[in-house]
């Protein structure tokens, strides 16, 4: 009897015990992000379309469409987000989706076939500590006629004017875009779309919360440090450079790329890319990191990024481990390996004198 009594306890024991276990592993096995996954499709034929460019908002992930048209955003937070696809002959389409923790989401689309309409004079705008308003431009492109447009948004803090217009061929019609601090409480981001003709583009807005540091703390800004000169890949690739700051380190310093060529799709190669400061120290390319837009990845040899027609795109460029006797990077190169549908005059970008 005792011994059927010890080995009942022993067994209530281990049923105790497995379901901690089991409760453990259940707990630990909850997703927190979703997936999205798609396919897009021709509107006329059905057909997949392979080579499609696509922006993920807010985050500026990217990615291409495979032969079979299908691309998928693994991993992603569970919110909002504004899918928009691109491809040369084809019209720009834009879709919302919701993301939910532990669930695929489908972000399939279509391509209507024709050129589109209007463009963007920016894809993204960034508000700097106390900044409150920027604008943008959104320009008619078509053939011949006029072309309605619209503004649609839905958070509080942001203000527009106008919210919807008419502008003529060749012409451009500026968008204000003001934000109220007083109704955030930390850094936000949101997205406007523009409109018109069937079309759908995004604007990213981010906004950094907090009052403006007169000119302290290391927070890269519009006007801080200087480049003796930054010489383009092409004469119709224009630079403008912002701003450039020193943390601990490490070297951050931005600047404007705007394309006035045909849409272009580049591949940078970071093994080939280096740098020297204004004491001779080297600064290899593969520990550099360049961003293109609000993305929070670095380009790396394998990943394509895109600057489309007329649009002016932020960069930055992260230098590690400057020297504490430099005061400047004398010269940077950031190297081509290809690009398509067209080739630049030169394979580099080169930054000279960047001082902080």
């Amino acid at each position: 009897m005792k011994t059927s009594k010890v080995g009942l306890a022993l067994l209530l024991v281990c049923c105790v015990w497995a379901v901690f276990i089991v409760a453990g592993c259940t707990k630990d096995e909850v997703d927190t992000t979703g997936t999205i996954y798609g396919i897009v499709n021709d509107a006329d034929n059905g057909e997949p379309v392979s080579g499609v460019y696509i922006v993920l908002n807010p985050g500026g992930k990217t990615a291409n469409t495979g032969s079979d048209g299908r691309f998928e955003f693994l991993d992603m937070e569970p919110g909002q987000y504004t899918i928009q696809i691109s491809k040369n002959g084809y019209k720009t389409n834009t879709k919302r989706i919701s993301v939910v923790a532990g669930e695929q989401t489908s972000g399939d689309m279509v391509l209507e076939r024709g050129e589109s309409r209007i463009k963007l004079s920016t894809n993204s705008l960034i508000f700097a500590k106390g900044e409150t308003s920027k604008t943008f431009d959104i320009m008619n492109i078509g053939t011949s006629g006029s072309v309605s447009w619209s503004v649609a948004f839905s958070e509080s803090w942001i203000k527009i004017a106008p919210v919807s217009g008419t502008t003529s061929q060749g012409k451009s019609s500026t968008v204000v875009v003001n934000i109220d601090r007083e109704k955030i409480t930390q850094d936000v981001t949101a997205n406007l779309l523009v409109e018109a003709d069937g079309e759908s583009m995004p604007v990213e807005i981010s906004v950094k919360f907090g009052e403006s540091e007169g000119g302290g703390g290391d927070e890269p800004s519009e006007g801080k440090g200087s480049c003796g000169e930054i010489v383009s890949c092409d004469s119709e690739v224009k630079m403008e450079f912002l701003s450039c700051v020193k943390n601990a380190d490490a070297v951050e310093f931005q600047f404007l790329l705007t394309n006035n060529r045909e849409d272009w799709q580049v591949w940078f190669n970071r093994d080939q890319s280096d740098g020297v400061d204004d004491k001779g120290n080297s600064y290899p390319g593969y520990n550099t990191k360049f961003y293109v837009g609000n993305s929070d990845s670095f380009v790396t040899n394998g990943n394509a990024v895109r600057f489309m027609k007329g649009v002016s795109t932020k960069c930055r460029v992260i230098v590690p481990g400057i020297k504490n006797e430099a005061s400047s990077l004398q010269r940077l190169d950031w190297v081509i390996s290809s690009s398509q549908p067209w080739n630049p005059q030169v394979k580099k970008i080169t930054f000279t004198e960047v001082k902080w």
